[in-house]
């Protein structure tokens, strides 16, 4: 199926926050402190409220953050303005700018507010700034134009809804986001799937967060007549094809009907509905019975003509109803029964006949029931016939989240230009000179050319990737000039090792204090996985007491030249008995490719005299 795409790639930096120095993690346990709020939509730059903040405010929004005093702060509470930004993360940004070939990589950068009062922020808007245009991805065959880098803060997690209060944390509020805008791609729901498959691969190239929520990917999709809606919150790409199948089916469906149905929007002008809550008393729902006795209203609402229409199929396990329902969920937590559908949720066809005499409908007529508020009940009516008049007229421009059933729901409208506006509590920032110089190394950086550059084998490479030390590995390299094979050996086995045996995640300085004193020539590879399980139980304060109170110093060549002649004097000439001896009485204390330069030398000289 041949589609007009575009990504949008939210990927987690690696780094403390953006705007203070709390460190990116995610805690489940904890609230130490508790923050209530309650959010009203603000005008944009251009003086117009976003159409995005109209409709959260609209659907009323309390909220209550859990603050984790280890991985927030007041800069997350907004009761104190963000700090100096985040270097590493800017560094880190430009990087990734500077690998995907952008031709424009700003020197100076502005950061804006994007207006967003769903509760995710306490502020009621997101940090983002402009750091990068027009560069480019290759992904198999295809070069895709990306559009736009955006250096950003992420929102805080929802956590739980309770009633018409949403609860989020702090600790993922302000983590930072490199944000990757495509231009749009004429492709297939396979080939897609590839490119974002192909994308997680490069991120990896960087120091960013791993695991399911760190790289979170949107799609901006559209068929030929339909509109353009963003698919948001793609964490496990496994199931996107199907995902994107789905939504071209269900706008494809919408066509259809519109075209077949479209005169029906005729009859929304003058709607009859009826409380029904004095007629249903003796129904045997226990859906229709928990809302009288919750003091809800039972509203059922007539539709002249629709018989059909709400149960009019769009893509698998979604009809013409779901869009409603889904729609009035989001505005006011409540989903709709139609007449399609029923019996059904304990409905008799009693119940049904009932409904069908107090309402007076004709045979090919429809109806639907909510239940809601009392006070709701002129809101809810305009936004059912708002919503039904829009599908009718044409695929509605909107945001949907991605389901666990592979189908989407809408979430909200597409927010505009209204929703930015100047941040003021930052100063434009100059990106330091060294930082751009440093990232512009990364200029044209893809996997084979950085195998090629540095002469990583596949197994070295992939060892790197998994265990996301890539970035530090060639930062090690340059300042420690150890072979990767050596840093590979400390930072990924020594510490996987530890951590299988020991169940001790052991701070990645201790392995890279290793590493200077192997670059010194204190002591050998050999010798890192020792010191590394005494510091990790803690019998150890540094890397030079371990040494010095293990014996595991290097031998100087003079030292070791010595202990191998006096293994060749007890009669032994074969290179591996020498060495074999040699473990035996110096442990780790002595490089064996040195050794075995040094037997090969007197072996030498001895048949020469």
């Amino acid at each position: 199926m041949r589609l007009k795409c575009g990504f949008e790639w939210h990927v987690q930096l690696d780094t403390n926050k953006l705007f203070c120095s709390c460190p990116s993690l995610l805690r489940d346990e904890g609230k130490e402190v508790e923050i209530k709020r309650s959010f009203k939509a603000t005008m944009g730059e251009g003086g117009d409220i976003d159409v995005t903040a109209r409709f959260e405010e609209g659907r009323g929004n309390n909220v209550i953050y859990e603050a984790p005093l280890e991985s927030s702060c007041l800069v997350e509470a907004d009761e104190e303005p963000p700090h100096e930004i985040n270097k590493e993360a800017l560094r880190i940004g430009l990087e990734v700018a500077n690998a995907l070939s952008c031709k424009q990589v700003f020197n100076e950068i502005i950061f804006m507010r994007k207006v967003i009062i769903d509760g995710s922020n306490t502020s009621g808007f997101q940090r983002t700034a402009l750091i990068a245009m027009n560069g480019n991805f290759k992904a198999k065959d295809k070069s895709i134009g990306i559009a736009t880098i955006n250096l950003e803060e992420d929102s805080a997690r929802r956590v739980a809804d309770e009633g018409e209060t949403a609860r989020f944390k702090l600790d993922r509020l302000g983590m930072p986001l490199v944000e990757i805008a495509t231009e749009l791609i004429e492709t297939d729901e396979k080939e897609l799937k590839e490119i974002a498959e192909e994308f997680g691969r490069f991120t990896r190239l960087f120091k960013v967060k791993r695991g399911i929520g760190t790289i979170r990917q949107d799609v901006n999709l559209s068929i030929e007549g339909g509109s353009r809606v963003e698919l948001k919150g793609f964490q496990d790409i496994r199931h996107m094809d199907k995902v994107i199948v789905n939504e071209a089916e269900r706008q494809q469906a919408l066509l259809k009907l519109i075209k077949d149905k479209g005169y029906l929007s005729q009859y929304l002008e003058n709607i009859d509905y009826k409380e029904l809550n004095n007629y249903l008393g003796d129904t045997k729902s226990e859906l229709i019975r928990g809302g009288i006795k919750s003091n809800k209203t039972i509203l059922s609402i007539k539709f002249r003509n629709f018989k059909g229409l709400f149960g009019y199929r769009l893509c698998e396990d979604k009809r013409f109803g779901s869009e409603i329902s889904d729609y009035l969920r989001a505005l006011f937590g409540a989903g709709i029964i139609h007449s399609d559908e029923l019996p059904a949720y304990g409905i008799t066809q009693t119940d049904i006949e009932k409904i069908k005499k107090e309402m007076k409908l004709d045979d090919e007529d429809a109806f639907l029931i909510t239940i809601i508020k009392p006070e709701e009940k002129e809101k809810v009516i305009k936004a059912i016939i708002s919503r039904i008049r829009s599908l009718l007229t044409s695929v509605p421009m909107e945001v949907r989240a991605v389901n666990e059933d592979e189908t989407s729901s809408f979430l909200r409208p597409i927010g505009g230009k209204d929703r930015m506006y100047i941040e003021t509590d930052l100063p434009i920032i100059e990106v330091p000179r060294d930082i751009l110089n440093e990232s512009a190394k990364f200029k044209g950086f893809d996997v084979e050319s950085l195998k090629s550059k540095y002469g990583l084998n596949d197994d070295t490479f992939n060892l790197l990737i998994k265990a996301n030390k890539l970035e530090l590995a060639l930062k090690l390299n340059r300042e420690l000039n150890l072979d990767f094979n050596t840093i590979t050996k400390v930072m990924v086995a020594d510490l996987t090792y530890i951590h299988r045996k020991l169940s001790i995640d052991l701070d990645e300085k201790a392995a890279i204090d290793v590493l200077r004193s192997i670059s010194k020539g204190a002591i050998t590879k050999e010798a890192s996985t020792s010191i590394l399980e005494r510091l990790a139980i803690n019998e150890f304060k540094s890397v030079d007491e371990a040494v010095d109170k293990l014996n595991l110093r290097k031998l100087d060549k003079n030292a070791l030249k010595k202990a191998i002649l006096a293994i060749i004097k007890s009669g032994k000439s074969n290179e591996n008995e020498i060495i074999i001896n040699l473990k035996q009485k110096l442990g780790p204390r002595f490089e064996y490719s040195e050794a075995a330069r040094i037997i090969k030398i007197l072996n030498g000289n001895k048949r020469d005299n």
